[in-house]
């Protein structure tokens, strides 16, 4: 290949803006040299790189995702700044307590990014109160520099906010089906890996990776619904409704892990290659999960392609199905390992009777909307 090819398909590829990665590259590329122009020519700040991080911070993969991180990013900012300035003016002069605020604020703000559901809003939050207190007892400014850290938060939230609407927009809800459908085919591989383990064509190793997909996978699409409320918030569209299925979906998750659990930690472990009918109970309810899914309406527009009638009738002829291998099964052993993964098949099943439930109100929704 020539130097002239090698370099036409460099900037071909930067220039591709269909792939995600490159929108955002010019994204955080344009909005930083914004920030920077802004305080230049405007504002004039000591510390520009406030704005620029914040900016940078804030843009996120879709334009939900960055209202939420603005939201977390400024609330932090402003009430770490409210009290590191209130206990600098109770405790003026204090190097003590604020070198003590500072570390524990370090603490709290790694903790709290590690292990906190709404680890960033505190992140911030300890951060800034660190960073507050410390200035203020230093330099006998803090006020100043408080209200320039919020104003830099501003300018980097606004110009992220605008980069993210503007500069080739991604939107939460556009994507939102594909997040749906690898919730479900996740949860069907998850079903397929598990067999597989009973038949012995799986490691435990593979049943563990698909386990941690299969939750990461339900985790994404609940942050995606709620990153599709900060775009549109609770009007036209059934948030609710797909946050319930998606619930559903963990349940089922988990059903699916107590069995495998309770067939790898109880005596069924030591004859596990003769079960063959655990592997024949698990396909029959996995048919039934197939079938349930397979009604689910990703848009108004999806129902009419729908065939109701006949899709009931065979998804009740599979649940049927289902629970009669459960009853035949039943009647092989009475031991009570037996017995306890009887019950985790009844859950199971129970679990995806309550998804229809659930699917059943997303079509409800979309038939009075």
């Amino acid at each position: 290949m020539s130097l002239i090819n090698i370099i036409y398909s460099a900037v071909k590829f930067v220039f591709n803006f269909r792939v995600l990665e490159i929108r955002q590259a010019w994204r955080t590329s344009i909005v930083c040299i914004i920030c920077l122009f802004i305080n230049r020519h405007f504002l004039q700040g000591e510390f520009p790189a406030w704005a620029i991080v914040t900016a940078v911070v804030c843009l996120q993969s879709n334009f939900g995702a960055t209202l939420k991180r603005v939201k977390q990013r400024v609330i932090g900012t402003i009430l770490g700044c409210a009290l590191a300035l209130s206990l600098t003016l109770l405790f003026p002069d204090n190097v003590y307590l604020s070198i003590g605020i500072l570390l524990v604020s370090i603490l709290l703000a790694i903790y709290n990014s590690l292990y906190n559901t709404y680890s960033y809003t505190y992140t911030v939050f300890f951060f800034t109160l660190g960073l507050i207190a410390i200035f203020s007892t230093i330099f006998h400014n803090g006020r100043e520099f408080a209200i320039l850290r919020i104003e830099d938060v501003a300018l980097g939230a606004l110009v992220g906010t605008l980069g993210s609407l503007v500069l080739w927009p991604d939107f939460a809800r556009k994507t939102f089906k594909n997040d749906l459908l690898k919730v479900v085919s996740e949860i069907e591989n998850y079903f397929i890996i598990i067999r597989n383990w009973v038949g012995g064509e799986a490691s435990e190793e593979s049943v563990y990776a698909q386990k941690i997909v299969s939750a990461t996978s339900n985790q994404e699409a609940r942050n995606k619904i709620s990153e599709i409320y900060y775009e549109l918030g609770s009007k036209k569209y059934p948030l609710k409704e797909y946050e319930s299925f998606i619930l559903s979906q963990e349940r089922i998750h988990y059903s699916l892990l107590n069995i495998y659990n309770t067939l790898q930690l109880n005596s069924y472990e030591k004859k596990i290659n003769g079960l063959s009918s655990v592997s024949i109970q698990l396909e029959t309810i996995q048919d039934f999960f197939r079938m349930s899914v397979a009604r689910l309406p990703l848009s108004k527009r999806n129902i009419q392609l729908h065939d109701t009638g006949n899709e009931m009738k065979l998804l009740q002829k599979l649940e049927k199905q289902a629970e009669e291998g459960i009853s035949h099964y039943r009647r092989k052993e009475n031991s009570l390992d037996h017995k306890k993964f009887i019950l985790l098949l009844e859950k199971l099943v129970n679990d995806i009777k309550l998804m229809n439930e659930e699917i059943n109100k997303i079509y409800d929704y979309y038939h009075l909307h």
